[in-house]
């Protein structure tokens, strides 16, 4: 099972990028909607010099987080990677920020399960999985979209194409059938010798022969 992020997500962030885009340069030189710096009959003044670096230095910022948005959303619609997957090897999260999927093996969990949890940049209820994990070998501290709160690690599930309880429910399903295995792979094999017995006994027949005269004619 796998869940993407929602495709309509991601082309309003293109299309909230794209309008940075614009807004920036009306703010740096189409000047059609935002103020234009104080001038006399088209002369700046000091004042109006400083508001003009102003603009130019807001709308740079504003241009760079514009196409970040946008080509972070079509490249996303693109190759529509999936965020979540629930492999046999363990669960598999887009959280990484050097490699982005991040392996989490079913053997260093301890439980999955899913809650809607305040956020605490913004205020908002938002859906997360929660991996609860009993091994942090090989995880990474710094993650995306993701956070630690002591052994969980808490991903947000904002937006998926699949629901949260639904990916927690399979993901649990996956652990308990990978801790079967391994306990049934760690069972004494069963011997398969058996030991007979044969006892060996001497055939006692009487064989009775009787002996036979004739007589003389």
């Amino acid at each position: 099972m796998r869940a993407y992020r929602s495709p309509l997500r991601l082309f309003l962030l293109g299309v909230v990028g794209l309008l940075l885009v614009i807004a920036a340069i009306d703010v740096m030189f189409a000047h059609r909607i935002s103020t234009e710096p104080e001038n006399n009959e088209g002369v700046l003044t000091t004042r109006g010099q400083a508001q003009q670096r102003g603009d130019i230095v807001w709308g740079a910022v504003m241009i760079g987080a514009g196409t970040l948005l946008f080509g972070g959303g079509i490249i996303e619609l693109i190759r529509r990677k999936p965020v979540i997957q629930i492999r046999e090897d363990g669960l598999v999260a887009a959280i990484g920020t050097t490699q982005t999927d991040v392996v989490i093996p079913w053997v260093q969990m301890n439980a999955v399960t899913s809650a809607v949890i305040e956020d605490e940049y913004d205020g908002g209820m938002r859906d997360q999985l929660i991996v609860d994990v009993n091994d942090r070998t090989g995880l990474p501290d710094a993650v995306v979209s993701a956070r630690w709160v002591g052994s969980e690690l808490r991903i947000d599930a904002m937006d998926w194409t699949k629901r949260v309880t639904e990916i927690a429910l399979s993901a649990q399903g996956a652990l308990e059938h990978s801790r079967r295995v391994a306990e049934i792979a760690e069972m004494e094999e069963p011997s398969l010798v058996w030991e007979t017995s044969v006892v060996a006994t001497e055939p006692s027949a009487e064989i009775e022969m009787g002996e036979s005269e004739e007589e003389p004619s």
